[in-house]
């Protein structure tokens, strides 16, 4: 095995009046010898205790590190929760709301004075007459000697009968 000598690199000069001088020395040039050492031949010794502590110092972070993330993940989800309860909360007041509307509108449709009145103006209907309407009494029926069937009255007023 050999061995080299190197030089490093002489600092800067000082003055001689600095502080920084020690007294009475002389400055020598630093020399260090390097020695080329192969040690790819050396194995280093397996410690079952040091294994043995470094397996269970690594098992307890990724417990730690598990119990942490679960926990964020808990309060990011209860998080996300929240909003979307706000957010059906707000949806459902709309939806009561248009609900509100629609009963009052159905309300107004259906107000029996209002369709009347579109009756008479726009259909052109009239109250009925006398001859089209049928009471029927409560209670008993009336016996059945033969049957009635309805008749049809075209828009002049007459009857029409069908022919058999």
């Amino acid at each position: 095995m050999a061995t080299a000598a190197a030089t490093l690199p002489r600092p800067r000069r000082r003055p001689r009046n600095s502080p920084w001088r020690a007294a009475g020395r002389a400055s020598y040039p630093e020399i260090y010898f390097l020695k080329h050492i192969d040690n790819s031949r050396l194995r280093r010794e397996v410690d079952p205790e040091k294994r043995r502590e470094c397996f269970s110092l690594l098992g307890l972070g990724v417990l730690v590190f598990s119990f942490m993330l679960l926990f964020a993940w808990q309060h990011f989800q209860c998080v996300r929760y929240g909003y979307q309860i706000e957010q059906l909360k707000t949806q459902r007041a709309a939806l009561e709301e248009s609900n509100h509307q629609l009963r009052l509108e159905q309300a107004a449709l259906a107000d029996p004075q209002r369709i009347d009145t579109l009756a008479r103006t726009e259909l052109g209907l009239s109250p009925p007459g006398p001859r089209q309407v049928i009471q029927v009494e409560s209670g008993e029926a009336a016996p059945a000697t033969r049957p009635e069937f309805a008749r049809n009255f075209s828009a002049t007023g007459g009857e029409i009968t069908r022919e058999q």
